[in-house]
């Protein structure tokens, strides 16, 4: 069965998945190989029949996105040139992507509470107080965003002039700096939207006026950092996302989750670093 649900009060910036420095630093410690975890579905007393459905159903999405992923990394690796290295982890994230998206609309079908959110969404082209967020993205989406934004000059020179600023900058001081991500244009839209990260399309505002609100009070003795969304995009992309980041590390690949900034400056810097991190060497900078 596909997520569905009502409303969910978020706080900005969401939290990440919480405790992943920590496993990471643990796995560290003992030598092991670290990879996230999907949590597991449970039959107890206190939990539902719908939740350990949908848990379960969240792992398998998960588990369908390790399989695919993993194909197209070994012939990323087996590719005779960068064009069709980069082709193949295109694969990978078009492959997550219209899963998602998938998914997403087969859970706006479940009910008519369902239907009805999708009719409130509040999201559009020009609307971006959530672009100002601190992007959270896999290593291979954070590769792809540049391949599309090294492209054109202003977006490299925008990479250039934000890092210094933001990058890897904690989410909740991101926030109260009002620091747009270098994608956004001058229009307020995405200038890499085709390519933008999950976590990016998960997150849906019913309420922009929500979002405006909390971006210009964030830091403020008057901050109101809530914003009416619709949860289960997030559930489903972060499924998605542990089940890529685990195809990784089963390859022996760094499986972290970067923050979008500070990776695409690296990026711009060191035209190495997509061949180096499949070759197994640890590369970014790990985020949270």
């Amino acid at each position: 069965m596909a997520p569905s649900g009502s409303l969910t009060l978020a706080r900005f910036p969401p939290e990440g998945e919480v405790g992943q420095a920590k496993q990471r630093q643990a796995a560290k410690d003992s030598g092991r190989p670290w990879a996230p975890v999907m949590p597991v579905a449970v039959s107890s007393a206190t939990g539902t029949n719908h939740q350990v459905r949908l848990m379960e159903h969240l792992g398998k999405l998960s588990k369908r996105a390790e399989e695919n992923t993993r194909a197209a990394l070994q012939a990323a690796r087996d590719a005779d040139s960068e064009h069709n290295r980069l082709g193949a982890l295109h694969t990978i994230l078009a492959g997550a992507m219209a899963l998602m998206e998938r998914e997403v609309e087969q859970g706006y079908a479940q009910s008519a509470e369902s239907q009805k959110l999708k009719g409130q969404i509040a999201c559009r082209k020009g609307c971006s107080f959530c672009c100002h967020l601190a992007v959270e993205a896999s290593i291979v989406e954070a590769i792809l965003v540049w391949r599309r934004a090294s492209q054109r000059a202003d977006l490299t020179a925008a990479v250039h002039a934000n890092a210094h600023k933001s990058a890897n900058v904690d989410p909740d001081q991101r926030w109260k700096m009002r620091q747009p991500c270098p994608m956004l244009g001058a229009d307020g839209a995405c200038q890499v939207y085709e390519d933008r990260p999950g976590s990016c399309r998960a997150f849906v505002s019913v309420d922009a006026k929500a979002c405006e609100r909390s971006l210009l009070t964030a830091g403020t003795g008057n901050a109101d950092l809530s914003v009416p969304i619709v949860p289960f995009p997030r559930q489903i992309e972060t499924a998605i996302s542990i089940g890529v980041r685990r195809a990784c590390a089963a390859e022996n690949l760094q499986s972290c989750n970067v923050e979008l900034t500070a990776a695409l400056h690296l990026l711009a810097n060191d035209s190495t670093a997509p061949g180096r991190w499949l070759a197994g060497e640890t590369v970014f900078r790990p985020y949270p």
